[in-house]
């Protein structure tokens, strides 16, 4: 199967001569009073109208900068080893006031070397250039399309949640680890810090926050990124397809209180979905969003919804005397739900295969009698080369 994958490559302009400087700094300022509503602002064409679309669908609040947007059909970027200054240079639209009218200059750039490969016209996209430390910086947006596996051994549910960022589990043996207590950390520190600055004087209360500025949501997503290669980690050990509840909606129509609902919409599901299915797709393996409706009022052993959270972390099921994690327990029902045991769109829709096995997971019952959670005859599989299609 392909899938489309999409990448930031950071390139950092260096060496600019004292005209190249000032043209930059011009459509860089110039851009600003564009999307804060200014049409007599003179832009190269092309870049104006992304303004516009930016005016219009975001209609940024004073005072606040927003990157330039670079339309890909006027960028390039090219190599060449026999310049001294740089092997690498950028050509950047910009509007000349001498001309009076759009140019574009060369400029040089240090690429990582790591991500040289991914610079070919063909994939980059529309792209942003930012201003960030008294550097300048052009965010190339690089898409291409990469294979994923079709068939594995194993799956590996993912329950993101408040407290745990995510807890993941495998359905073959339900081996679980928690993932996240470090952003929760974090999110605390600065919701207590902030409390701090509204009750200090208002001089230094804006002392703080501008020395803060932006290292909350940064601390955040680097954690991010550290919590989805361990689950991309741990799925490449089994070969596990990952699955994860999808969470879209969860913050619409759901008002739960001010402790809860501050707790709900400051979970970052949304970011590390796409950092999950983005290092998931590189790593050639596929990562599905699954419904998760009713996944933690279930009891994954039974079935039953007659269950009770008394404290939030455990569930206790009143039919089959289950007394489980409830995070574990919504994991495991995600997993299930994806491989077909009491869901309308399984892992077929998509084309995974998962060999039968390694993920044959076994219910045991009150009266000690066993049940197959996955079996060919309860979600309708069909074989191919000894290996159940789901």
């Amino acid at each position: 199967m392909q899938r489309e994958v999409t990448t930031t490559v950071r390139v950092t302009l260096h060496s600019l001569t004292e005209r190249k400087a000032r043209l930059v700094d011009r459509e860089y300022t110039a851009f600003q009073d564009a999307v804060h509503g200014d049409d007599d602002a003179n832009l190269y064409s092309a870049t104006k109208q992304q303004a516009g679309k930016v005016w219009s669908n975001k209609n940024p609040r004073e005072g606040t900068e927003q990157p330039v947007v670079l339309r890909n059909d006027c960028i390039t970027i090219d190599h060449d080893e026999d310049t001294v200054i740089s092997s690498w240079w950028f050509k950047l639209p910009v509007y000349n006031p001498e001309r009076e009218r759009g140019d574009s200059i060369w400029v040089p750039v240090h690429v990582p070397e790591k991500d040289t490969h991914l610079l070919t016209d063909e994939c980059i996209r529309d792209s942003e250039l930012v201003h960030r430390g008294g550097e300048w910086y052009v965010h190339l947006v690089c898409k291409r399309s990469v294979a994923v596996a079709d068939e594995y051994d194993d799956v590996l549910a993912v329950d993101m949640g408040a407290k745990w960022i995510a807890v993941s589990t495998f359905l073959s043996d339900r081996d679980t680890q928690f993932h996240g207590a470090e952003v929760r950390r974090v999110r605390e520190h600065y919701k207590q810090l902030c409390k701090s600055i509204g009750k200090a004087k208002v001089r230094s209360g804006a002392q703080v926050i501008e020395r803060l500025g932006d290292k909350e949501p940064r601390t955040v997503e680097h954690e991010l990124h550290q919590v989805a290669n361990t689950l991309v980690a741990r799925a490449r050990e089994r070969n596990a397809v990952i699955v994860f509840g999808d969470m879209t909606g969860v913050r619409f129509d759901n008002d739960k209180g001010r402790y809860v609902n501050d707790k709900t919409h400051k979970m970052p599901y949304a970011k590390l979905a796409n950092i999950l299915t983005y290092k998931a797709h590189l790593d050639g393996r596929e990562c599905i969003p699954v419904k998760e409706y009713d996944t933690s009022v279930t009891c994954w052993r039974c079935g039953s919804q007659n269950t009770s959270r008394e404290v939030q972390g455990r569930v206790e099921c009143h039919d089959c005397g289950l007394d489980d994690n409830g995070d574990k327990n919504g994991a495991t029902n995600i997993g299930k739900r994806a491989v077909g045991k009491n869901i309308q769109s399984p892992l077929s829709t998509v084309g995974a295969v998962v060999a039968q096995p390694e993920t044959q997971v076994v219910l045991k019952g009150t009266n000690g009698e066993m049940e197959p959670a996955n079996s060919p005859d309860d979600v309708g599989l069909t074989l191919s080369e000894g290996n159940p299609r789901l």
